[in-house]
């Protein structure tokens, strides 16, 4: 076997785990290109080790990897599928590929630290409308989103401050909509789910349950119980944030008014163009990420009005499904880079805040959202690995 076809198979799993790939696709990306590039191996993955066996069955040689969960950055990922295409196709050979490979890895993020803050001030507005809050409870999401996104580019820069960044994040939203339910008429409730909805872990509860359906049981597994650790980080963060601002400033309740119809499709689409930079996608993709959102809304509102609530989501998951593989057959790219900034616009991990009664709820529709993308597999194929 090639040992320089082994070192890039090998940093490209790497490459690919690091950018948000779940274990289904990773293993099947990885098998398919040992298989071109003529290496018999196997390929087991989960969200924190990555181990690729290369050889027949008597003479195997293994690597054990440890790898982080890493970041969500779509535009690299997206980078990181073309280099593969070219070595495969042999536009590069392995060692141009391992040196690109290792340039894509350096280079900075698509978006700057300013515009991910902003972005996460736009996202929070937008959701501030799909609950159904008025205009001050649109603007103070937005406000308090911003302050989070500020925080957030602080706390990341150190491994140790990142880890409890869920608790001061959510401490820090719950407590600031109480005092922004003090100063103005806003629903303090509204303003935290719509501000911390960007870390809630709605994503990576659909991606464990995919990975179960997939039988990838160990993967969904320990992701599964990731994502259970986050809500709960979360939930201790908005409970002490939300004491400390009654204790102070008094509790406020305040039903707010739904804005109209129009509104909801204006923040459907300020949401997917926020979106596309919270993930780090690819500037060419946003009219197609914003097709899809409008598509999944539209397909979700109206599956709720047929199916109800919980299983409504299914026809989004669906149509969305439909035109990621559509966007991944026609332009050779990854179904990723369309199908997760807009997925997270269905995603349930808003309803896990809203009681524990709700909690099979959200379970319910995670994997409504699951059947819905298998059953847009099924109907349309992407013809890709990822």
């Amino acid at each position: 076997m090639d040992p320089a076809a082994i070192d890039f198979v090998l940093a490209l799993g790497r490459a690919l785990h690091r950018y948000g790939t779940p274990a289904h696709r990773l293993e099947e990306a990885l098998a398919t290109l040992c298989t071109q590039l003529g290496l018999e191996a196997e390929v087991f993955s989960t969200p924190t080790t990555l181990i690729l066996s290369f050889g027949p069955p008597a003479e195997l040689r293994t690597r054990m990897m440890r790898v982080d969960d890493g970041e969500l950055d779509l535009a690299k990922l997206a980078q990181v599928d073309a280099l593969a295409d070219a070595v495969v196709t042999h536009e590069l050979s392995l060692d141009d590929g391992r040196r690109r490979l290792a340039a894509i890895v350096a280079a900075p993020p698509t978006y700057d630290r300013v515009t991910s803050a902003v972005t996460h001030g736009v996202t929070a507005a937008s959701v501030a409308v799909f609950f159904g809050g008025a205009w001050p409870d649109v603007g103070a999401a937005a406000a308090i989103g911003l302050g989070l996104g500020v925080l957030a580019q602080v706390l990341r820069r150190s491994t140790a401050q990142a880890r409890v960044f869920e608790l001061i994040g959510a401490t820090f939203v719950a407590f600031a909509a109480g005092l922004a339910a003090r100063i103005a008429p806003v629903s303090a409730s509204v303003v935290t789910i719509a501000a911390l909805i960007v870390l809630l872990p709605g994503m990576a509860l659909t991606t464990a349950m995919t990975e179960l359906a997939t039988r990838n049981l160990i993967a969904g597994t320990v992701r599964l119980m990731a994502a259970v650790i986050v809500l709960l980080e979360l939930a201790v963060g908005v409970a002490l944030g939300d004491r400390v601002a009654r204790e102070l400033f008094g509790a406020h309740a305040v039903v707010p008014v739904p804005l109209p119809q129009w509104a909801q499709w204006t923040a459907v689409v300020c949401a997917a163009i926020a979106m596309t930079a919270v993930v780090q996608a690819e500037r060419r993709a946003i009219g197609w990420i914003l097709a899809a959102s409008v598509l999944g809304f539209a397909g979700t509102r109206y599956g709720t009005a047929w199916l109800g609530g919980q299983l409504g989501v299914l026809v989004g998951a669906v149509a969305l499904g439909v035109l990621a593989n559509l966007y991944a057959r026609l332009l050779e790219r990854p179904a990723q880079i369309v199908m997760i900034p807009a997925m997270m616009l269905l995603v349930p991990g808003s309803m896990g805040f809203r009681g524990v009664e709700t909690v099979f709820a959200m379970f319910v529709v995670a994997i409504a959202i699951v059947g819905g993308l298998l059953v847009a597999n099924a109907t349309l194929s992407p013809r890709r690995s990822l």
